[in-house]
């Protein structure tokens, strides 16, 4: 919890904060392009409640943003890079005795101290406005033009937690310690209705990278993908971005062809299911394999997206991973490392043997895992599974499981799982395998079914 440049205690219970905050964690997506506004920041005493202001943080620059455009009470609240949507614009509603409520234009709720907590670490979501002292803020001048927010329940300050400087780093109150991750720049911004179209840096640029074989240097090393752009592209709207890690032995022209189960299987089906709404990338493994030694793999990984995102238009709230076996082992490794990078993922028949880099935040997850596989036993999928069914606070279950022989599949969604990180176990009637030839001596049909249940999984999140 230490601000670059400046000390403070660190905080002294992470897995406490982390608890909280998912607790009150909920939906995700749409980002905007950015509007250019000229308008001077406005100090504590000069802020106009007739105005819209996006808050931009000191520390790292980016803006105070209703995570996923969230409607519902308890959406979370993060930072995020600054483009000036409805979901990054605020007004301040007087409350009297110099306190405001600081009510989202998109939603409208109001910043809203979670239960009321007077704790260091205590979650800021949105909720109703009730004009609750836990909803109410002054504003106390800081250097430079900047301010802080101070609770009037708690008397603690709005924060970045950890001083952040990821996109979806954490906003939660702490003691006012004066620190540059408390502190915001309040923008004054036009009235618009209508927010600009969402996408991430490649949007509106003359595409450098086309389908076909790349190779970057990652970690000191050359990588390889495979990239599928959509026919007929276009540069102004922001496309799903899909990663389809292959298995142990596995490559990633297989990936990209379908290997013996051909195109109705490439990409594991979500070429065929996306039906050109999605940028698909096929990476290859060392060793045709995900062993992720010293985190190089997910390390790839940000250095695709990086390259992809640069050239091509995506929607960074839309980012997807699904693999099987070995490939579903670093699906979950992603899960673990990128929660706040990824929306959602799909493990396939996989267990933790790429490692799992923090594993403490909420994803929306889906695994899929055959009650007879002697490869990897379906306790190592369910073990997967939980982890999320945890952090993404859903209630604990046993899910049904069909028996065997009876060639079917049962799907399971959770229940009581926070709004926007559904959590979905699909368990079927076969061995190790995920469905490249259909089951003869089980559950036939299982390409069909795995692949438009993934889909859909992947599609509901708009």
């Amino acid at each position: 919890m230490k601000a670059l440049g400046e000390a403070r205690p660190a905080s002294r219970q992470r897995s406490r904060w982390r608890s909280g905050l998912a607790a009150a964690a909920a939906a995700v997506m749409a980002a905007s392009a950015l509007v250019a506004v000229n308008a001077a920041p406005a100090a504590a005493a000069t802020v106009d409640t007739n105005a819209s202001y996006v808050l931009v943080n000191r520390n790292s620059g980016k803006a105070l943003d209703l995570y996923g455009s969230a409607t519902n009470d308890g959406a979370r609240i993060s930072q995020w890079t600054r483009n000036n949507g409805v979901n990054q614009q605020w007004q301040f509603v007087d409350s009297g005795g110099g306190y405001y409520r600081i009510k989202s234009r998109h939603s409208g709720k109001v910043l809203d101290v979670s239960g009321f907590s007077t704790a260091d670490g205590g979650a800021i979501v949105q909720w109703s406005d009730l004009n609750g002292t836990n909803q109410q803020f002054r504003l106390a001048d800081s250097d430079g033009g900047y301010v802080r927010l101070i609770n009037r329940n708690s008397n603690k300050a709005v924060e970045v937690q950890g001083a952040s400087t990821a996109d979806g780093g954490n906003i939660v109150q702490y003691a006012d310690w004066g620190g540059t991750n408390q502190q915001w720049q309040l923008v004054a911004v036009d009235g618009g209705t209508t927010p600009p179209p969402t996408g991430g840096s490649g949007c509106g640029k003359t595409p450098t990278l086309a389908s076909g074989t790349h190779t970057i240097q990652s970690n000191g090393k050359s990588r390889t993908f495979i990239l599928r752009v959509p026919a007929n592209y276009n540069n102004s709207n922001p496309y799903r971005l899909i990663f389809a890690f292959h298995w142990r032995g596995g490559t990633m022209q297989e990936i990209s062809s379908g290997g013996t189960s051909g195109t109705a299987w490439s990409y594991y089906g979500q070429q065929e299911q996306s039906n050109n709404s999605a940028i698909l990338v096929a990476p290859q493994g060392f060793g045709n394999g995900w062993g992720n030694s010293g985190g190089e793999d997910i390390t790839f990984v940000d250095d695709m997206i990086s390259r992809i995102e640069s050239s091509l238009c995506v929607n960074p709230r839309q980012r997807f991973a699904l693999g099987f076996s070995w490939g579903g082992g670093m699906s979950y490794a992603v899960a673990c490392a990128r929660a706040n990078v990824f929306r959602a993922v799909a493990v396939i028949s996989g267990a933790q043997i790429s490692g799992c880099s923090g594993g403490t935040q909420p994803i929306a997850y889906f695994g899929l895992h055959g009650i007879t596989d002697n490869v990897l036993n379906i306790s190592q999928g369910r073990a997967l599974r939980d982890t999320f069914v945890r952090n993404n606070g859903c209630t604990a279950q046993s899910p049904r499981e069909p028996a065997g022989g009876s060639r079917t599949h049962i799907t399971t969604a959770y229940s009581g799982c926070r709004a926007g990180y559904p959590v979905q176990w699909a368990a079927y009637d076969n061995g190790h395998m995920p469905g490249p030839v259909d089951g003869t001596y089980a559950e036939s049909g299982i390409t069909t079914w795995t692949k438009g249940e993934i889909w859909r999984f992947f599609a509901q999140f708009s």
